[in-house]
């Protein structure tokens, strides 16, 4: 029973192990572009023309600096 119960850890640890694992294919993506996400809604919500063209966010990394700022979009509304 040893030999049973060292392949199923080892299968486990295995598992584990490549949960862990990044696959992810990050190249090609191109470089991201740091925004502050309360600034960049307040700025979409302002552009208003109804044949505006969609802005291309793939390339954004948003940093979420007011998380804890309850009046982030007061002025919005």
């Amino acid at each position: 029973m040893k030999p049973m119960l060292k392949i199923a850890a080892l299968l486990v640890f295995a598992l584990a192990l490549a949960g862990c694992s990044d696959s992810s294919n990050n190249r090609g993506q191109g470089l991201k572009i740091s925004v502050d996400f309360t600034t960049f809604v307040q700025n979409e919500i302002q552009r208003t023309a109804d044949d505006r063209e969609p802005v291309n966010i793939n390339n954004l990394e948003f940093s979420f600096n007011d998380q804890d700022n309850e009046q982030a979009f007061d002025n919005l509304f």
